[in-house]
């Protein structure tokens, strides 16, 4: 039951994804450039969803090792945890594009696509440090492909963008500031803190693509 509702919220989010890249491409010569750039946030997204969770999945494993957790394929990620972090992000961004005239929320979402290049980079580091002698030769790790190729592009682009315009102001920074934290707070530190749990239910099978460099006993 609980891989099939892994499956139906996944298969979900896919479709949106995909339904927001049919409209840009039969709607999307009208379009601005910076509107484009908002709308392809939403779309990359569950691109990245994918590469974290299922191909090659484990996404997780490294997070929770981070905070040195003694459950790493459970806690203090869980598949409850991320699936509302990632669901509550496409939401997010998708109602971002409405106010996408607005320096500070191009800003704001350029802040977030440099965050995941720099966290998959930070990952990927301290992952291959980690597993160097087990086998481990590159920094690739679930979500970097994605992150470089599809966030930190649609970043440089939105840069370009914005350094057209001469009219950003210490409002737009400020702002650009709080909605980063508001993302922050109500994607990421609000759903762990509330549902993260060392005996939840919702637990990953596995480290996934880690498993080819964990020794049995790991």
């Amino acid at each position: 039951m609980l891989k099939q509702w892994d499956k139906i919220w996944l298969n979900v989010l896919y479709l949106v994804g995909l339904v927001l890249l049919m409209i840009m491409v039969l709607a999307g010569q009208s379009w601005s450039l910076r509107f484009k750039l908002v709308w392809l946030v939403a779309i990359i997204l569950p691109v990245h969803a994918c590469e974290e969770w299922q191909i090659p999945g484990g996404f997780h494993y490294q997070y929770n090792l981070s905070f040195g957790s003694d459950l790493p394929n459970k806690y203090p990620m869980s598949r409850l945890t991320d699936m509302l972090t990632v669901c509550i992000a496409e939401v997010v961004y998708i109602i971002c594009a409405v106010f996408y005239q607005y320096h500070w929320v191009v800003m704001a979402l350029c802040g977030f696509c440099l965050l995941e290049v720099f966290m998959h980079t930070f990952f990927g580091i301290t992952m291959y440090k980690r597993f160097k002698n087990k086998g481990k030769k590159t920094i690739y790790n679930p979500g970097l492909a994605s992150a470089y190729l599809g966030f930190g592009t649609t970043a440089a682009a939105m840069i370009l963008n914005l350094s057209k315009y001469a009219a950003i102001t210490g409002k737009d920074w400020g702002l650009t500031i709080l909605l980063l934290l508001l993302m922050a707070l109500f994607e990421i530190f609000l759903p762990e803190r509330i549902f993260r749990n060392k005996q939840t239910k919702y637990g990953f099978d596995s480290s996934m693509y880690f498993t080819k460099f964990l020794d049995q006993k790991n």
